[in-house]
């Protein structure tokens, strides 16, 4: 894991003791892309895709911290610092895709 003070960036090896957490996001967000090509009215395809996985990004943070929780139980405390990156992260992008401007407005 290369960390500095202003910047984080995690490989799949480093989310290892997080496994189950991330596979849950990640596979939400793929499942929030299908549903937002399929459901979202946005301008574009991209937009429709990018909408979707944001949305459904929040909701599988939580979900994969209970399924995480049960699955190995010290790994979320022992990588605290990982989980709350994860969080904002996934907080953020889903307040973005809800607070996104309507389809059709025009800058």
């Amino acid at each position: 894991m290369q960390e500095s003070r202003f910047s984080f960036y995690y490989t799949w090896a480093d989310l290892q003791p997080v496994r189950a957490l991330a596979i849950v996001v990640f596979g939400a967000q793929i499942g929030g892309a299908v549903i937002g090509v399929l459901f979202a009215h946005q301008p574009t395809l991209l937009r429709s895709i990018w909408f979707g996985a944001a949305i459904a990004t929040f909701p599988a943070f939580l979900a994969g911290l209970a399924i995480q929780s049960r699955w190995r139980a010290g790994s979320l405390a022992q990588n605290r610092v990982m989980v709350w990156r994860l969080g904002l992260v996934a907080l953020v992008l889903t307040v973005a895709a809800i607070f996104m401007p309507p389809a059709g407005f025009d800058w």
